[in-house]
């Protein structure tokens, strides 16, 4: 019998300083992290997932977690005492100079990481877990190396949809568009002014949905009130966790996709903490 190994994957903690902060928008800050060991960061699609690691609540000082079983001993450990995890994507990463993008919704002191990002300055540290290994081979590897969007080579009409929880994924996502592809997208952003380029080579039909104006005020309505492209392949769904429920459920009894060809993740669930 041959056993088939699969191209392993690896992710590790990392130390590191923030090196500059920049505002996009009333509810999105940009904050740049360096790191000799960023240098080697691998990231498997855009819409790359990473920890965001914290200070414990108790005050006392961030210890990275190692070894095979750093998990479990976490759990085990009173919330109180244990690092703050926070789970975001990769928004930009430049080996060359060993710097990594992460952007941030701000949203007040609500929870750790706005808090920590609202008022974060240069020189700031914290821990990262980041990809240094990851299987680009099959569509299982991609989705075990912590990305989602994985359209079929032979994608042409995609759907992508987003609240501003999943606004940093899609404007990689678009970023590295084929020009032979046509995307309908729908974001939803808290305040006009959130509105911001996308910059793409592909064609893109564009919604914002934000609580101004006479139009849908919520991604779900907007599904609904479109015309989408009857031939769409491939759907790509991430945010709050009952709108991508509902918005996948419409692109399947609606819109006619298959749910095989629809990618969904939760980034965050409406009163409650997601790690």
């Amino acid at each position: 019998m041959t056993t088939v190994l699969e191209r392993p994957i690896t992710f590790d903690s990392v130390r590191v300083t923030v090196a500059a902060i920049e505002d996009l928008s009333p509810h999105l800050r940009r904050v740049t992290f360096v790191a000799p060991r960023l240098a080697d960061v691998v990231p498997a699609g855009p819409d790359q997932r990473i920890k965001v690691l914290l200070s414990p609540p108790n005050g006392s000082e961030l210890t990275l977690p190692s070894g095979p079983d750093w998990y479990a001993e976490w759990c085990a450990t009173p919330e109180d005492e244990r690092f703050v995890m926070r789970t975001y994507t990769i928004r930009a990463v430049r080996p060359e100079v060993a710097e990594l993008d992460v952007e941030f919704v701000l949203h007040g002191v609500n929870g750790p990481a706005s808090a920590w990002v609202s008022a974060a300055e240069i020189g700031d540290e914290i821990g990262l877990i980041v990809p240094f290994e990851v299987d680009t081979t099959s569509t299982k590897g991609l989705l075990q190396s912590g990305v989602d969007y994985v359209p079929p080579a032979t994608s042409r009409k995609r759907i992508l949809v987003a609240d501003e929880t999943a606004l940093p994924a899609l404007a990689a996502i678009l970023e590295e568009l084929p020009a032979t592809v046509h995307a309908t997208v729908f974001v939803q952003v808290p305040d006009p002014r959130d509105i911001r380029a996308l910059p793409t080579a592909g064609t893109v039909d564009l919604t914002w949905i934000t609580p101004a104006g006479d139009g849908p005020k919520s991604l779900p309505e907007a599904l609904k009130s479109a015309t989408l492209p009857y031939d769409a392949d491939y759907a790509w769904v991430a945010g709050e966790s009952s709108m991508i429920k509902t918005v996948r459920r419409h692109l399947v009894d609606s819109a006619g996709l298959s749910k095989q060809c629809i990618s969904f993740q939760g980034y965050w669930k409406r009163g409650e903490a997601q790690v």
